[in-house]
C-alpha cells in the first residue's frame, strides 16, 4: 500500500500527541518545567491504565 513520505493524518502516534497537547499544554499555564513534566506524567499514567480508550482514540 503507498503511503506518501509526509502523511501525519495517516499515522496514529500523531493522534496520541495531538491528545496529549490538547490535555496537557492547550489552554493551561504551568509555573514551571516540573509542571509540565508532572502533567505529561499522570497523562502517561492514564493512557497506561486505559489502553481501550487509547485504542478508541487513535482509531
Amino acid at each position: 500500500m503507498f503511503l506518501p513520505p509526509y502523511s501525519p493524518n495517516l499515522n496514529p502516534i500523531e493522534k496520541l500527541w495531538r491528545w496529549l497537547k490538547d490535555s496537557v499544554i492547550s489552554n493551561v499555564f504551568h509555573k514551571n518545567q516540573s509542571e509540565i513534566e508532572q502533567a505529561v506524567q499522570r497523562f502517561l499514567d492514564f493512557t497506561q491504565s486505559c489502553p481501550e480508550r487509547v485504542l478508541r482514540r487513535i482509531g
